[in-house]
């Protein structure tokens, strides 16, 4: 009977999630913008959507978890950094991406990804700024048999433009290589690439659309507001169509902490709540 139990929520995890190291959104922030982040991206979780980005951001630390669509045996979990290099060397980030589905304490299958990420400022000038990056990734994909894992190397590119200080332009290639993974059956990682256009209308206020492009899914579309009502409070919303979700979000930065929450609803899955707590200076 067990044995049955295992294999539905192994069946359930991949009616869900539909791939291995699929786009689960890791962040609170862009959830809540509805993953139209590509061109957003300023702090450490550039990592993740466009590593240009992190050519604009501040040291920062951060992580983040949520149970994905409220299941607890299929949680995810991040961590970010973003370092300040000397002079004119840009940033450097370091990441890593944790997803598990378990039952009964047995690690049923584990995704981890570690990002090696860099930024640097290409152009500047009074009237833009052009960034770029990239950022070189590890896979593990693990099962409870301990003979059946495998590994894989992939590699990311990010551009990142800022003209007049108010309109954002981010472009990125995930898994540049098409790196692939399996032994006997070999299975191509995500490949994904991604558009999206930003507009500051108002200090405080960003507004933001995005398409990204999974060469073996259908195109995607997204789009979010980001508005600070007042210090230190930050309200988001954002919708995501294909997969369709609704997402609502807030953020609170107090002397350099931040506390960062996402909700998502889904047309037909339950809803997924995202956390990220960090520190910027």
């Amino acid at each position: 009977m067990k044995k049955y139990i295992l294999i539905t929520i192994l069946f359930l995890q991949a009616a869900l999630l539909c791939a291995v190291f699929d786009d689960y959104i890791p962040s609170a922030r862009a959830r809540g913008m509805g993953g139209a982040f590509t061109a957003v991206a300023d702090d450490a979780t550039a990592i993740f959507f466009n590593p240009a980005g992190l050519a604009q951001s501040d040291n920062h630390l951060q992580i983040g978890f949520s149970q994905l669509y409220n299941q607890k045996f299929a949680e995810h979990g991040t961590a970010a950094a973003a370092i300040k290099l000397p002079e004119k060397w840009g940033r450097l980030g370091l990441g890593a991406r944790f997803f598990g589905v378990t039952f009964e304490d047995v690690d049923l299958m584990s995704e981890k990804t570690f990002s090696l990420s860099h930024g640097f400022v290409l152009q500047h000038d009074i009237h833009s700024t052009i960034c770029m990056g990239y950022t070189g990734n590890f896979h593990h994909l693990a099962f409870d048999d301990e003979d059946d894992t495998d590994s894989a190397l992939s590699l990311d590119l990010g551009v990142n433009a800022v003209l007049h200080g108010r309109t954002r332009f981010g472009f990125t290639v995930a898994n540049l290589f098409k790196a692939r993974m399996g032994h006997e059956n070999q299975n191509e990682l995500p490949s994904k690439l991604a558009l999206g256009l930003a507009y500051q209308p108002y200090d405080g206020v960003t507004t933001s659309v995005e398409l990204k492009k999974d060469f073996a899914k259908e195109t995607e579309f997204m789009g979010g507001v980001e508005a600070r009502i007042f210090e230190p409070l930050t309200l988001r919303f954002g919708i995501h169509h294909n997969p369709a979700l609704y997402n609502l979000g807030l953020g609170l930065n107090i002397r350099g902490v931040e506390i960062d929450y996402s909700y998502s609803f889904h047309n037909v899955l339950p809803s997924t709540s995202h956390i990220n707590v960090g520190y910027k200076f």
